[in-house]
């Protein structure tokens, strides 16, 4: 049985690095953003939702993509980017309320953003 369970195991991982694919999107299209310290994980084809942005444009040979850990690291607000990175996601972009507004535009101009697609949250 516990043949059983290491086989599994192996299989899984297997899978995960062979360019599998699961629900229609190949594992080789997933891409690892590490934001501020804080990781995020999405697709490639996420990401190409909204082009001419600079998460539209990633490349490895860009300098902030590490092939050891297989990241792009960038040095900005991890809180503003789960935003942005839901915007890719959803179509909606939502204005943090505990983010002051010059903070969250200059974080939207980074990314290539345009903060007029901006919505405040209403409680």
């Amino acid at each position: 049985m516990e043949s059983t369970a290491h086989n599994y195991s192996t299989s899984i991982i297997a899978n995960n690095t062979g360019g599998s694919s699961v629900s229609g999107v190949s594992s080789n299209n997933r891409v690892i953003l590490n934001v501020g310290g804080v990781r995020h994980e999405t697709y490639k084809s996420t990401l190409k939702k909204i082009p001419a942005t600079r998460l539209s444009r990633l490349t490895e040979a860009l300098a902030n993509y590490d092939p050891l850990l297989n990241e792009y690291f960038f040095d900005r607000h991890p809180a503003v980017f789960a935003q942005v990175l839901n915007y890719y996601r959803t179509g909606k972009l939502h204005y943090p309320v505990d983010v002051c507004g010059p903070l969250f535009e200059e974080e939207l101009q980074f990314w290539g953003l345009d903060s007029n697609q901006v919505r405040r949250f209403s409680f």
